[in-house]
């Protein structure tokens, strides 16, 4: 048989559990922490108490007590239905958490399909760039010099005296 912690100032099972060797009570930190803020003192034994003064009592988090209420088929009815109404209520958030998700990852998707079109569109412009100037270089390289093997003075001319006169 498992017992359970009660506490000292609600006599319900204490989900989080303290314990005060000063006084040997436990309580329900919640309860016994407002109580020391307002008065500074225990509620059963009217002795000082401090929060330095609360161990916390190590147990199951699992598995809860069950409360007062559960000990009646009303009661269990009235415990199903609030948990039910929990549950669907966490579904809800949850699909509504999963929609927003699939909106963005289809955003992103999108985005990355769109990235991938342009980056496949520069590329192609890159290599028929990179083809014209390459027949252009060999129309450059394949072009018959004039007569004589002499190249044309015009070709690139620099900065002739006539230019450099007019500079001065």
């Amino acid at each position: 048989k498992m017992s359970t912690i009660v506490c000292a100032i609600s006599g319900t099972a204490a989900e989080n559990p303290v314990f005060s060797p000063k006084t040997g009570h436990v309580y329900e930190r919640g309860l016994i922490s407002k109580q020391i803020a307002s008065t500074g003192k225990c509620p059963v034994t009217k002795e000082e108490l401090t929060q330095d003064d609360l161990v916390e009592v190590k147990s199951n988090k699992s598995v809860r007590p069950r409360p007062a209420t559960a000990t009646s088929i009303p009661g269990m009815l009235t415990l199903l239905q609030s948990e039910w109404d929990a549950l669907m209520s966490e579904t809800y958030e949850l699909k509504a958490q999963l929609d927003t998700n699939r909106k963005q990852l289809s955003h992103a998707l999108y985005q990355h399909d769109a990235a991938c079109r342009v980056i496949a569109r520069l590329l192609r412009e890159r290599d028929a760039a990179r083809s014209q100037v390459a027949q252009l270089q060999d129309q450059l390289a394949n072009s018959a010099p004039l007569s004589g093997g002499a190249a044309r003075q015009d070709t690139e001319t620099g900065l002739t005296p006539e230019i450099l006169k007019k500079m001065e």
